[in-house]
């Protein structure tokens, strides 16, 4: 293994990349207008209670919403929405660009999440873990939802996917 930073650096983003994993839209409202932000780092974290955890940088302005509305959404993209993913992940995105002309809808209790989505989750914001350069959201899942005729999105080596059918 290499001493030099830069080189491992690379080394793990390459060694991370090598893990498929799907796309998800984390989104949420506190004021005027939707936001949203693409996220690979989205995995359930236990079945009872039912809870979830997302990965975000403490920049990101989603995470000043969630922590506003202790709410927040996830949107499990389709195999046809990379264009949502690429909107949503867009760095310098005006800061009132919401969903843009990504189309829109709401979970039952009102959080906006990409509409068409394979699935997706409402959650009340349980905590937040500070680790390294991100924090870990957690959310109690409060509503779930999912199109099983709907394929995911999957992003590998720096690249969208689809499932081989």
């Amino acid at each position: 293994m290499s001493t030099d930073p830069s080189a491992f650096s690379s080394a793990f983003k390459a060694a991370l990349g090598s893990w498929a994993s799907g796309v998800a839209v984390v989104s949420g409202q506190h004021g005027a207008s939707p936001e949203g932000t693409t996220v690979s780092s989205f995995t359930s974290l236990s079945l009872d209670p039912p809870l979830v955890l997302v990965c975000l940088a403490p920049g990101a302005r989603i995470v000043d919403v969630i922590r506003a509305s202790n709410r927040f959404a996830v949107s499990v993209l389709a195999a046809d929405q990379e264009a949502a993913s690429r909107h949503f992940a867009a760095r310098g995105r005006a800061p009132d660009a919401g969903f843009g002309d990504v189309p829109l809808a709401r979970t039952p209790d009102g959080q906006p999440v990409v509409a068409a989505a394979a699935a997706h989750l409402a959650c009340r914001l349980e905590a937040v873990l500070p680790q390294g350069d991100h924090h870990i959201f957690i959310g109690r899942v409060e509503h779930a939802s999912a199109d099983e005729n709907r394929a995911p999105l999957l992003y590998f080596r720096r690249g969208y996917r689809a499932l081989a059918q």
